[in-house]
């Protein structure tokens, strides 16, 4: 199957999305040129461009938060699949960030970018997850030809033993695919750290040590019409 009949299938009518641009930071004009590598760099850049970019989505997770892991996992698949479109990369992989993901939303992104921009999502929310790269049994079946989010119910342990979702922005049904072999990359938040090599800061001490982080709030006013575009 070839880029083009891959693009075919995949294409979809996505909505207009508009109203979700005030919660997604607009992108920078960089672009970056990463070294030339296998299916197991692109991975593992995934994991450092999610890690340097997941705040870009900080406002727009609460929007995509739900009442459990499988509403939260189902509200992320539906607005990756209805407002972003599917473009399949050529030679070039690109590996998006998820405000550059949201910018190109019409022209389309990949499965790696859609990857990046779940596992964004899933970083704000504090959720554990895996980035999953197969190899499938009737597309090139001797390389790693597809990538997405697995969601593990166990939350307090990461592991899969007992069950898991998935995000797949490049499907409607969001149904994992058939595979021969993966591999799997783990994904959860990086705790605060802070180095030390000074007297304890006193209370409302103004300085770096004294800082503490903003916290992102949305008012029920700028989220109303975003939230009311799912049907959860």
């Amino acid at each position: 199957m070839t880029k083009d009949e891959i693009n075919i299938i995949l294409k979809r009518r996505i909505k207009n999305g508009d109203e979700f641009n005030h919660l997604i930071e607009k992108p920078k004009n960089q672009k970056v040129k990463l070294k030339k590598g296998d299916t197991f760099y692109s991975v593992a850049m995934m994991k450092i461009w999610v890690e340097t970019f997941y705040k870009q989505v900080a406002k727009l997770s609460q929007i995509l938060k739900g009442k459990t892991i499988q509403e939260t996992c189902d509200k992320i698949h539906y607005f990756l699949y209805y407002d972003i479109q599917y473009q399949a990369d050529g030679v070039t992989q690109n590996l998006r960030s998820p405000a550059n993901s949201w910018f190109n939303r019409r022209e389309g992104i990949d499965c790696k970018s859609y990857s990046i921009f779940a596992s964004s999502i899933l970083m704000n929310l504090g959720i554990k997850h895996y980035i999953r790269q197969i190899k499938q049994p009737k597309f090139n079946p001797r390389q790693y030809t597809h990538v997405y989010v697995v969601v593990p119910t166990d939350q307090e342990s990461g592991k899969l033993d007992k069950g898991h979702y998935i995000i797949d922005g490049t499907i409607q049904s969001n149904k994992e695919p058939n595979y021969t072999s993966k591999k799997d990359v783990f994904m959860n938040q990086k705790l605060p750290h802070i180095g030390l090599n000074c007297p304890t800061p006193r209370k409302g001490l103004k300085g770096t040590l004294g800082r503490t982080k903003k916290k992102t709030t949305i008012t029920k006013k700028s989220s109303r019409n975003s939230r009311n575009r799912f049907p959860f």
